[in-house]
């Protein structure tokens, strides 16, 4: 079996400005992500993330939705997340998505 690769994307559940952002959005991602991949784990547990402000080193408390999406190995699929990435920052209206991925074997 071709190598693989697990993306992990971290949603975040509040605007900048602590407003919630809405449901519709992330129904939009999972459609996306299902239709172009044939699927994807969604884990609607919220997880807290922490991290420091570069810019002000004011430390930042936010809330997440984790999205999974096992894809090949190819740099059509490395090119898309890289340009999703972009994507979903204007989307929620963030500085930054984290966004990771790791290489894994099917078993």
């Amino acid at each position: 079996m071709p190598p693989k690769l697990r993306y992990e994307i971290y949603l975040p559940t509040l605007y900048n400005d602590k407003t919630p952002i809405e449901a519709k959005k992330y129904r939009e991602i999972k459609n996306k992500l299902r239709d172009k991949f044939g699927g994807l784990s969604i884990h609607p547990a919220s997880i807290q993330g922490l991290w420091v402000n570069p810019t002000n080193k004011q430390v930042i408390c936010d809330n997440c939705f984790r999205y999974e999406i096992v894809v090949e190995k190819i740099p059509e699929n490395e090119e898309f997340f890289e340009s999703y990435k972009e994507e979903l920052k204007g989307v929620f209206q963030q500085h930054e998505i984290f966004m990771i991925y790791t290489e894994i074997n099917w078993v």
